[in-house]
């Protein structure tokens, strides 16, 4: 399996190499004084805090997820996993082709020179400078249950739909920045709301999205096997030099309901209850510049030619899937121009003081778009219970996928500064581990001077 499906994963894999948005990091996620860190999941987040003004130094978060494969834990210890990897590929989890969301995912954020700041006691303004890249890929389900499955072979005379060699993946990497606007409306004495949106522009470097559809595997003799039926889109957009490969628009709006504490201004904390919602990267991408875009339908080929086949860099690919399935090197293209629509997710959370420095708070996050048009987020339910005072705070997100998968993580804040993982535990052989993540960063804050 390996070596037959090889030629077409190495489509997959050059397609996918610039992938690398730490999507959630819920260790961080509703922080008080989180403020312009949590715009991107959250616009209304600048106002939940009494901070002048905050300037971002920097903010680097990265999250590795799967559906597929586990670390499995061999008891309590440091690394205690003696080198096991389990595929989770059961019959009754293995969907039907086009229907199946377990995912591999690869996610990147760099926040860069960002602000934000106070106008009077009621608006704020930030202003957020981003790079991110996302990869997603699906329908993978059959691959990983022949995993360890070294070749494939036919008998003479069969014929077989090779389902395990099926994808839809996409892509993209690309630098956003504008602004967000937020207002604060007093709904009582003790009842705030605050709602926030942001508008960027999305600079594309990188895009690129592949779609596979299962082809036909045939036994003619003992020495030819034939591959027929190929319905292969794929397309992809690399920069020349610092130019960008495409533009478009992204948005994110939300808001949050708060309930102060009868005595806001003495207590550690100024609110006992926060309800939150919001819509983030709604937008999209159009690349245009040194793009290609291609469409193979009905391709044939034999086993020994697609062996053969060698695709060093991503420029081959024009010239030869086109000739290897096509028999004709330009056959296969169709465009200079696709669109991508970027990760959009909805987001829920409730976030309850019961007293002190103490809270608890539960997020719910559910991807709304899904490869090859679009890229997607991770589907995660975080339940994180933290320790926070002005120059200290301290979390411990327990987090689950829709699959069951569990994480635990450690977060830790110390004034401006901040590290965490989601899923630290897995180190310590207290949970299986199906990826890992981390973030981290600084800023400077202004405090006010009431």
């Amino acid at each position: 399996m390996r070596r037959f499906a090889g030629p077409f994963f190495l489509v997959v894999g050059l397609l996918g190499t610039p992938a690398c948005v730490a999507q959630f990091a819920a260790g961080i996620t509703g922080g008080t004084w989180e403020g312009i860190w949590g715009v991107g999941t959250q616009p209304a987040a600048m106002l939940l805090h009494q901070d002048r003004a905050e300037i971002n130094v920097f903010r680097l978060g990265a999250d590795v997820h799967n559906s597929f494969l586990e670390l499995r834990s061999e008891g309590v210890g440091l690394f205690g996993f003696n080198n096991r990897v389990t595929a989770n590929t059961s019959t009754d989890q293995v969907t039907a082709l086009g229907t199946s969301d377990r995912a591999v995912m690869v996610d990147l954020r760099v926040m860069g020179p960002s602000f934000a700041c106070r106008l009077g006691k009621h608006d704020a303004l930030a202003f957020t400078t981003q790079v991110r890249t996302s990869f997603v890929a699906l329908d993978l389900d059959r691959i990983a249950r022949k995993f360890g499955v070294d070749t494939l072979h036919i008998e003479p005379g069969r014929t077989r739909r090779l389902d395990d060699i099926t994808a839809r993946a996409a892509a993209a990497s690309w630098l956003e920045f504008g602004p967000t606007y937020g207002h604060s409306f007093k709904l009582g004495q003790k009842i705030r709301l605050h709602t926030g949106a942001t508008l960027k522009y999305a600079m594309g470097i990188v895009g690129s999205s592949i779609h596979l559809e299962p082809p036909v595997l045939s036994g003619l003799n003992d020495s030819v096997q034939t591959i027929t039926g190929v319905d292969l889109d794929y397309a992809i957009a690399i920069p020349e030099k610092v130019q960008p490969t495409g533009q478009g628009w992204n948005g994110d709006a939300g808001f949050v309901l708060e309930f102060l504490r009868r005595d806001s201004i003495r207590s550690v904390r100024s609110y006992w209850l926060r309800i939150g919602a919001a819509v983030t990267d709604i937008g999209s991408i159009t690349f245009n510049r040194n793009a290609r875009i291609h469409r193979i339908r009905q391709g044939a080929t034999t086993v020994e030619e697609l062996n053969a086949l060698r695709i060093n860099t991503v420029d081959q690919l024009d010239t030869a899937l086109s000739s290897l399935l096509l028999n004709d090197p330009n056959a296969s293209r169709i465009g200079t121009s696709f669109k991508i629509g970027l990760p959009a997710a909805l987001h829920a959370s409730v976030d309850i003081s019961p007293w002190g420095a103490w809270a608890l708070r539960f997020e719910v996050v559910r991807s709304l778009r899904s490869a090859p048009a679009a890229l997607s987020t991770r589907d995660q339910v975080s339940i994180v219970p933290r320790y926070e005072t002005r120059l200290l705070c301290i979390a411990f997100p327990i987090t689950f996928d829709r699959y069951g998968n569990a994480g635990i993580g450690l977060c830790m804040r110390l004034s401006s500064f901040m590290i965490g993982s989601d899923r630290i535990g897995g180190l310590f052989g207290l949970n299986d581990v199906t990826g890992a993540d981390v973030y981290f960063g600084a800023k400077v804050r202004l405090r006010s001077r009431h």
